[in-house]
């Protein structure tokens, strides 16, 4: 039975606060929860309305709540009807599976770093790594902005300045996006490396650039005034270039 303290629990689950107090954080939507399931991560409650499951009767395993229910613990204005508490994994030494890794320097949208490690899964990068700084995982608008690549990629947090230092000095190709750079587009890669995608207003930082071998740039056509594309798109235009 679903307890008015486990309603305010849950809802609490908004505010990164709780999420690091607790070790949770929560999934909504069918798709998100389907591709929850069938991880690894560990699933603390499953709740959803009779509405959704007499839709999809498949999620049978769902504590039955009400819409009011839903309402009071979803995080969105529409609640989708299925809503999962999943706890936070700790996170290991850093492992690198794949040949090229992305690497986020201070992106601070959820939506932009959720989209970047859905399209790093989509070019078969299997391995993220953050500055320290970089916005919460667990955020629930990077959470959905993923649309479940969270559950099958490796992130890690860092020190970034200094994953970097030591990928250089043990002769790894360091891409960085910079306004100044090789055209991307004439750029001769090695088959492997770690592309570095700064934030949305200022780049890739000063301590970051020593580390940078490669300095690349995608080239702006005509007479555009746009001074800088978003994080998210640079990252997928270098990341289907440079994977292909």
């Amino acid at each position: 039975m679903l307890t008015k303290n486990t309603i305010k629990q849950i809802a609490s689950l908004r505010q990164q606060k709780f999420r690091k107090e607790l070790g949770l954080f929560v999934v909504e939507g069918r798709k998100m929860v389907e591709e929850l399931l069938h991880s690894q991560f560990e699933t603390v409650g499953l709740y959803a309305t009779e509405a959704f499951l007499a839709d999809y009767p498949a999620f049978s395993d769902a504590e039955i709540v009400s819409v009011v229910q839903m309402e009071q613990m979803s995080g969105q204005d529409t609640p989708p009807g299925i809503l999962a508490v999943v706890r936070i994994p700790v996170q290991g030494d850093i492992k690198i599976k794949s040949h090229f890794v992305l690497a986020l320097d201070g992106i601070a949208n959820p939506g932009n770093m959720g989209t970047l490690i859905r399209t790093a899964e989509w070019f078969g990068i299997s391995d993220v790594v953050c500055s320290n700084d970089c916005v919460e995982l667990w955020n629930p608008k990077t959470v959905q902005a993923t649309m479940g690549s969270l559950f099958r990629m490796k992130v890690w947090k860092t020190d970034l300045a200094a994953y970097l230092h030591q990928a250089k000095n043990e002769g790894k190709a360091v891409y960085g996006a910079l306004l100044e750079g090789e055209d991307l587009f004439q750029l001769k890669a090695k088959p492997e490396g770690i592309i570095v995608i700064g934030s949305e207003s200022h780049g890739i930082r000063p301590e970051v650039l020593p580390c940078i071998t490669h300095p690349i740039t995608i080239p702006r056509v005509g007479g555009s005034a746009t001074e800088s594309l978003n994080a998210a798109v640079a990252g997928a235009i270098i990341i289907a270039e440079m994977t292909k």
